[in-house]
C-alpha cells in the first residue's frame, strides 16, 4: 500500500537527518513512488508526522495497557515499558513526538489517549484496593505522568540522550511512588 510505503520511506529519512529537511521530494525518491502519490495521501508533510507520533502513540496505549496492576512495582513498569517504546525507533519517535506536540496539535492533543490509559492502570489498583496510597486516587497518577511527560519532551527536544531518558524515567516514577506525594507538596 502506497501509505505505509510512504511512512517507511519517512521513517527511513528521519533515522538518517532532521524532519525540518524532509520534503515531498524526498520521501517520493525514498519511496519510489512519485511526489504527486505522496501528495494524495499527505497534502502537508507535517500530516506524515503526526501519523507516526499517533502511531507511536497505540504503541504505547498497548504497552502501557499491558502492564498488570496486580504486580509488585507496577507504578515502575509503566515507564519502563513506555520508554522501551520510544527508543525502540530513537531517531524517529522522537522527531515525530517533539514535531507533533509543538506545530499545532500540542501534547494535549498528542497524549490524551496515553493519559487515559494510564489512568486506567492506576484506577484498577485502587479498586482493587491495593494500592501503595489509596487517599490519593489520581494524583499519583498525575504526578508521575506529568514528571514522565516533561522527561519525555526534554528527550524528544534533544535535552536528554537515550539513556538519559531511560534512566530518568525509571527514577522519576520510583521517587514519587517510594517517597509518597507529600515529598513533592
Amino acid at each position: 500500500m502506497s501509505k505505509d510505503t510512504i511512512l517507511d520511506a519517512t521513517r527511513a529519512l528521519l533515522r538518517k537527518g532532521s524532519a525540518l529537511e524532509i520534503r515531498a521530494i524526498d520521501i517520493a525518491e525514498e519511496s519510489g513512488l512519485s511526489r504527486q502519490t505522496v501528495f494524495q495521501y499527505y497534502p502537508v508533510i507535517r500530516l506524515i508526522f503526526f501519523e507516526l507520533s499517533d502511531l507511536c502513540q497505540t504503541a504505547l496505549q498497548e504497552a502501557i495497557g499491558a502492564v498488570d496492576p496486580t504486580e509488585a512495582d507496577w507504578e515502575i513498569r509503566i515507564p519502563e515499558v513506555a520508554a522501551a517504546i520510544l527508543l525502540e525507533d530513537s531517531a524517529v519517535n522522537r522527531q515525530v513526538l517533539f514535531i507533533s506536540a509543538s506545530q499545532g496539535r500540542g501534547a494535549d492533543a498528542v497524549m490524551a489517549e496515553t493519559r487515559h490509559i494510564v489512568a486506567n492502570v492506576f484506577q484498577t489498583r485502587l479498586a482493587a484496593g491495593t494500592s501503595k496510597y489509596p487517599s490519593y486516587r489520581d494524583d499519583i497518577a498525575y504526578v508521575s505522568l506529568t514528571l514522565f511527560n516533561g522527561l519525555m519532551y526534554q528527550w524528544a527536544a534533544g535535552i536528554l540522550s537515550d539513556d538519559e531518558f531511560r534512566n530518568e524515567s525509571s527514577l522519576v516514577v520510583e521517587r514519587v511512588v517510594q517517597h509518597g506525594l507529600n515529598h513533592l507538596h
